[in-house]
């Protein structure tokens, strides 16, 4: 009788074991599910968050470019980010990155969204900076572009209004300012004097906006060939390009449409 008994609660409990992993096997599925109509979700929740934080249309690729591990330098490999391109709905619109950030890799749904679309500011009021300095050297014109050799990342503070200091200071990854003063041929100055007045302005502007901070800062001086050479430079087009949220036009996918000749540079590594 004793043996009979036993084997019945061994049965039960054979059952509710099959009964409770079909249960979870089940329960995974469904969140599995759920977790691909969340991801299949993201470009549109990108296209609302960049349209309701900057009062204007833009258009998001669907297909993102790849999948990120955790932004956290170290942390468990259980984690993944969503990029995406995105660009003003306008033609040639300003194109820039943008990345989603889910909850867990179990968990789907979004926690943060971030883009680098005020980089499109940014850039610009740092470019006039060193345009003014520049002046100060020399009174040939120049073309000004700049780099950051990744999907740089910045508060949620930040605006188009935003000075140079707050901007760089809102930068939520250490990220490298690469920038490319580009001038026309004949600058009248020895490789001395320019190298001199290069470090002097590179260290002021360091000194001025950058110091105490993560990032590091590399300038460098260019000359272009010819005259014509000089007008084909397009700084946002080439921005876009080296970002590779565009497509470059130009010979053998390069960022830059000419040839440069390098003069100088100054490279800030603290």
């Amino acid at each position: 009788m004793r043996v009979r008994i036993k084997i019945r609660i061994l049965a039960c409990l054979a059952i509710m074991i099959a009964i409770c992993m079909m249960s979870g096997c089940m329960s995974r599925k469904e969140q599995d599910r759920r977790n691909e109509e969340l991801v299949a979700a993201y470009p549109e929740e990108v296209k609302a968050y960049l349209e309701e934080r900057y009062g204007r249309e833009f258009c998001v690729d669907p297909k993102p470019i790849g999948r990120g591990g955790s932004p956290i330098p170290f942390a468990s490999e259980d984690y993944f980010t969503c990029k995406y391109v995105a660009w003003e709905n306008e033609e040639d619109g300003y194109a820039f990155w943008t990345e989603v950030y889910p909850v867990s890799l179990k968990d789907n749904r979004i926690a943060e969204i971030k883009d680098n679309y005020c980089w499109k500011f940014v850039s610009r009021i740092i470019k006039e900076e060193f345009s003014a300095r520049w002046r100060e050297v020399a009174e040939e014109d120049t073309k000004i572009v700049m780099d950051t050799y990744s999907s740089i990342r910045f508060g949620e503070t930040l605006d188009e209004d935003s000075e140079i200091k707050e901007a760089i200071e809102s930068i939520t990854v250490p990220a490298l300012l690469d920038i490319s003063i580009i001038c026309p041929p004949g600058l009248g100055l020895s490789e001395e004097e320019l190298c001199n007045e290069l470090e002097v302005i590179t260290n002021d502007f360091y000194e001025e906006y950058m110091q105490g901070s993560p990032h590091r800062l590399w300038v460098r001086v260019y000359e272009t060939y010819t005259k014509e050479d000089f007008l084909k430079i397009e700084p946002e087009k080439s921005e876009q390009y080296f970002w590779k949220v565009k497509e470059s036009t130009y010979k053998d996918n390069s960022g830059f449409p000419v040839e440069l000749k390098l003069k100088a540079r100054v490279n800030i590594n603290k």
